[in-house]
């Protein structure tokens, strides 16, 4: 099995871990990778199997089936990962850092095994109580692989752990773990047990500018290397650090531009113009990256100096617009300053949370409004924007009580990094909960054009049985065409009538560009025009609803979601620029752009299920600051480290200050210090 290693979110994640892997993916643009591709260091994985060395290969599939087994009888979810050889001698550490490099935690487990070295590991969750992890690593896994009977390990593994914990992994306190790999509580005291780590972030961020400072952070792997170094480094690293670039600047980016419109909010366009002007260079920069990566999923799978060039391409513009946002971060900081008016910030703060959660309500009756007309499959987004929306509420109401105890604590770095957090967290569940309110119209809306949209495809199909009855390349497509049709009729009583309009627009599309030359062209170019007006409006607001929804989850989406709705927007804001001269081409630009951002929901909502899991999500603890919101909506490490100095740190837009990390940026590094751990056996067989 064929893999690609990204730094993204993981499917379950303990708390610690994860907000250490969020905070290191603000700044992932690492070029320092020397290891030889015989010695892997601990990694992050993206998919259940990493086979590099293709030592299953030929059995992927009954492994597949084994670990899904395994899942579907008792919540575990084995990890796999074949490497030739570990970077150090002892399997069992290796495993032990790998589990905690991706956050896994609760029902995770992890088998590593060096096929050259013959050393292997397994691991759980540290916090777990569970016993009979040595049998199933000496009975079930070694006999195979003293063998070489690589993939039989696998299935010894899911035998031996089915039957060790037919109910999943014990913990000593279920009504408290609840999928937590640290434990944490539902109150905040641990936002404050990193005061070392936090000074060690402020200092760093201060020296942003300090030749000195860059070099420490190239040597932790935080910059890239100088671009010659390139040629040196594998390109399934170069595949990884793109990715992973990719999501760190599009989380700083994100995360920027609403730390941007808190503060136009507050001083005014005019002196904040600057930062605008900086966001939209940056962003600009981003938007090419992500056209890259779209190019090189769409095409074949290129020459391998060919996709190192693009790759290369992609981490430039990346640290490009990276530097660009860190050489205004002290300027920024000092405008947003809330050292000395924090007190009074937070009770603001406490008073917004009200009135936000005045709306709840509100919401309930819309959203039970909605199901009295609409099929449940069309209100599942809905349902999770309610959800969410209360959640970061209640996540709000939290630090802004651990902002006040900071201050009477004597903490200001701390009050001012909570009282960031509950500032955007208000603002995300504002965001939310505005699309509840504005989705009967969309929806309503949507039912109205379905019918229209559903009429003019059926006109096309006239048109081709009278054009070309028997077109062997268009009749296919008719077909098609009749097929979208009952899907649209379907979806306007019991599905998604939005997702049903873009495979109606896509149909019409495709069959309209095989007709046009067999209709005249004055009728060609009308239709061609009358059929973008129709649509570009609509296409549009679906395109933002897409991207909003991405951006409230971006804790969980992967760069795969990120690249189709970033090249969308792109394409449609191309198309909308040459309408009034080329129709045909804006038509088929928003064709590609309204595909793109279809495919963009459908990956964001895999990488939130994989996120989710059987423990990934956690459950609800009642009120007060929620990690599993925070986390998904990067409010936290996982979206950039914002918070306690304006932007970042104690510097601004970069990372560090007071959650304690490191880097720049708009949404630089930072963390909580150390993962999650694990429990971890392993030897030589």
């Amino acid at each position: 099995m064929t893999y690609i290693a990204e730094t993204g979110p993981s499917t379950t994640r303990s708390w610690g871990a994860t907000l250490l892997l969020g905070a290191a993916l603000a700044v992932p643009l690492s070029l320092t990778a020397q290891v030889a591709l015989a010695e892997q260091e601990p990694l992050e994985v993206r998919e259940q199997i990493t086979d590099p060395v293709g030592a299953l290969s030929g059995s992927e599939s009954e492994v597949e089936a084994a670990i899904q087994d395994l899942q579907d009888d008792t919540g575990l979810q084995l990890w796999v990962i074949y490497v030739d050889e570990f970077d150090r001698a002892n399997g069992s550490d290796w495993s032990e850092e790998t589990y905690s490099v991706n956050g896994f935690g609760g029902n995770d487990v992890l088998l590593a095994v060096a096929i050259d070295q013959r050393s292997y590991g397994l691991s759980i969750d540290p916090d777990s109580s569970a016993s009979g992890l040595n049998t199933v690593a000496s009975s079930f896994i070694e006999p195979a692989l003293s063998e070489e009977d690589w993939a039989g390990a696998v299935l010894g593994a899911t035998e031996g752990l089915g039957e060790a914990f037919p109910d999943g992994i014990p913990f000593p306190d279920e009504g408290s773990h609840q999928g937590s790999g640290s434990g944490f509580g539902s109150s905040f005291p641990w936002f404050f047990a990193v005061p070392v780590v936090a000074i060690a972030g402020s200092k760093l961020i201060s020296a942003m500018g300090n030749k000195s400072a860059r070099q420490s952070r190239e040597r932790a792997g935080q910059l890239p290397a100088e671009p010659g170094q390139i040629a040196q480094v594998p390109t399934q690293e170069l595949q990884r650090q793109a990715a992973a670039a990719l999501v760190g600047l599009d989380n700083a980016l994100r995360g920027a531009d609403e730390e941007l419109t808190f503060a136009e909010a507050q001083f005014g366009q005019q002196r904040t113009e600057q930062f605008r002007q900086v966001l939209t260079e940056a962003r600009a920069r981003s938007q090419e990256a992500f056209r890259i990566r779209q190019q090189l999923d769409d095409s074949d799978r290129e020459a391998e100096p060919v996709e190192r060039s693009m790759l290369g391409q992609i981490i430039s513009l990346c640290t490009s617009a990276q530097a660009s946002l860190d050489a205004h971060t002290a300027e920024f900081a000092e405008m947003r300053s809330l050292q000395d008016t924090v007190p009074q910030f937070l009770d603001e703060l406490d008073g917004r949370t009200g009135e936000v959660r005045d709306r709840l309500p509100v919401a309930d009756q819309q959203v039970n409004g909605l199901a009295a007309r609409y099929p449940a499959q069309a209100l599942v987004t809905v349902r999770s924007h309610r959800a969410q929306a209360e959640r970061l509420v209640d996540s709000a109401g939290g630090f802004v009580t651990a902002g006040r105890q900071a201050v009477d604590g004597g903490d200001r770095p701390s009050a001012v990094a909570a009282a960031r957090a509950a500032e955007e967290a208000l603002g995300q569940a504002v965001r939310l909960l505005d699309a509840v309110g504005t989705a009967d119209n969309d929806l309503a809306n949507a039912k109205d054009v379905l019918a229209k949209a559903i009429a003019s495809l059926t006109s096309d199909i006239h048109d081709a049985e009278r054009l070309a009855p028997r077109d062997a390349v268009i009749q296919p497509v008719v077909e098609r065409a009749r097929q979208a049709i009952t899907r649209g009729q379907t979806a306007d009583t019991s599905g998604d009538p939005l997702a049903a309009l873009a495979e109606l627009d896509a149909t019409e599309h495709d069959l309209d560009t095989l007709l046009d030359p067999l209709r005249d062209a004055e009728s060609a170019r009308t239709k061609t025009r009358e059929d973008f007006q129709a649509r570009v409006s609509r296409v549009g607001a679906r395109l933002r609803s897409i991207d909003d929804t991405i951006a409230t989850r971006r804790g969980a989406v992967n760069s795969g979601a990120r690249t189709r709705i970033s090249e969308a927007m792109r394409l449609f804001d191309e198309a909308q620029r040459v309408a009034a001269d080329n129709p045909a081409e804006a038509t088929n630009l928003l064709a590609r752009a309204e595909q793109l951002g279809e495919q963009a929901l459908s990956e964001a909502q895999q990488d939130l299920d994989r996120w989710n899991g059987p423990t990934g999500g956690g459950t609800r603890r009642g009120g007060g600051i929620d990690p599993v919101s925070v986390i998904l909506g990067g409010i936290l490490a996982g979206g950039g480290n914002r918070h306690s100095g304006g932007w970042g740190g104690s510097g601004g837009w970069g990372g560090g200050g007071g959650f304690g990390g490191g880097g720049g940026g708009f949404g630089g590094g930072g963390g909580f210090g150390g993962g999650g751990g694990s429990t971890s056996v392993g030897g030589r067989f």
